[in-house]
């Protein structure tokens, strides 16, 4: 068990039976009485979103899941497959616990699988990937700190500082999607 307060964003937490991905969680201190924890959760099984809130003082059963690292290889319909570059098994995950992490999958991608009694239930993707600007406008001079829309080769639109062109590598934050540096 583990305190309300140590809750982060992406663990697994076991919740009346059900597991829990945590997709946000917010300490909110009121001025009055005791600090509470918001947190947002996506049930596993069902794929619904539901915000509890914990007291500080709570306790939460954290799910034993383990996490492997794995490169992506094809999709087949709506089954994706991945290799353990260590010991070359395979495994099929399907489209359903993959979500939106679907859109920045691309051949030899290498993210990491969370399993819990050796059943893959979430993926996660490193925080930062480079990708290949396949669109975009000439470059041009303009205001310092503008922006202009670019389609990466993964069919992705992003905001770009105005220099980058077509053939450019740029680096893209996963969790907002936005625009870092130039890679």
């Amino acid at each position: 068990m583990i305190s309300a307060t140590q809750i982060r964003v992406g663990q697994i937490l076991k919740i009346n039976n059900n597991l829990c991905r945590v997709l946000k969680v917010t300490h909110i201190t009121p001025g009055k009485g005791n600090a509470v924890i918001q947190t947002e959760l996506r049930n596993l099984k069902t794929k619904n979103k539901d915000n509890i809130r914990f007291r500080s003082t709570e306790t939460v059963e954290p799910a034993f899941v383990t996490t492997r690292s794995v490169n992506f290889l094809y999709q087949d319909g709506t089954t994706y497959h991945f290799m353990d570059p260590a010991t070359y098994e395979q495994i099929e995950i399907s489209e359903d616990i993959l979500e939106d992490v679907t859109r920045y999958l691309a051949p030899e991608t290498s993210l990491t699988v969370s399993s819990y009694e050796d059943t893959p239930v979430s993926v996660s993707l490193p925080p930062k990937m480079t990708f290949e600007v396949s669109e975009c406008d000439p470059p041009s001079k303009g205001i310092a700190g503008s922006f202009k829309e670019a389609q990466l080769n993964n069919g992705l639109k992003i905001k770009v500082p105005l220099f980058i062109k077509t053939g450019d590598l740029v680096v893209i934050n996963i969790e907002s999607g936005d625009y870092v540096e130039k890679g």
